[in-house]
């Protein structure tokens, strides 16, 4: 919680330094990320065996997207993403019991995303999102606690950034982002899904 609420109070602060003032002209982009995604504790429940509940931990992973939009004078920025998500399956802990687990949990999302950037009279522009869409969770592990299985959920996001104009076309970025969806349900299990990102970015105007 104390991670949150720093960057939180961190986005807040970018904003309040930003002078506002919009672009003169609608352009279309495209945009590349590239980062570090950190899969949060998920809380689960065995579907084969009812009142069986456990935590599933993973690794940290890395997370990539790619996405095509338009910068509306004087509107939030528009745009379509497709993203993907790759953590290494570490532990299912119930109490003191630890099992090793194995593989991969993957997701492949594909979001509506709103930008508001705060544009003044410099290089830098700090922003907010948050996009709505789905996603396809796929587990890869060969026990019960997980199993090998993929689901299609709801999937949503939020998030902050402050981005540098490297000259009139191209920008480039740091962005946090908090990315969780509705609960996949396995054939072994039902369970959470959520991760922190921290991406680099690169976005092209034309």
């Amino acid at each position: 919680m104390k991670k949150k609420g720093f960057v939180i109070a961190g986005c807040i602060m970018l904003i309040l330094l930003s002078t506002s003032a919009y672009g003169e002209e609608d352009r279309g982009y495209i945009n590349a990320n590239f980062g570090l995604g950190f899969f949060s504790d998920s809380s689960a429940t065995n579907q084969i065996t009812p009142g069986l509940n456990y935590d599933i931990k993973a690794n940290k992973g890395f997370a990539v997207g790619a996405a095509i939009g338009r910068d509306f004078y004087g509107f939030p920025r528009i745009e379509g993403e497709i993203a993907y998500q790759s953590n290494g399956l570490d532990k299912a802990v119930k109490g003191s019991r630890k099992v090793t687990l194995h593989e991969d949990i993957d997701s492949l999302a594909f979001l509506v995303n709103g930008y508001w950037d705060f544009k003044n009279h410099s290089f830098w522009t700090p922003y907010l999102s948050a996009g709505l869409g789905g996603a396809l969770i796929n587990v890869d592990d060969n026990s019960s606690y997980v199993g090998n299985d993929y689901a299609g959920v709801f999937a949503y996001q939020v998030g902050c950034g402050l981005a540098y104009a490297v000259d009139e076309n191209l920008t480039i970025d740091i962005k946090y982002r908090y990315f969780a969806t509705s609960n996949p349900k396995f054939k072994f299990v039902e369970m959470e899904y959520a991760t922190q990102n921290v991406y680099v970015g690169m976005r092209y105007s034309f």
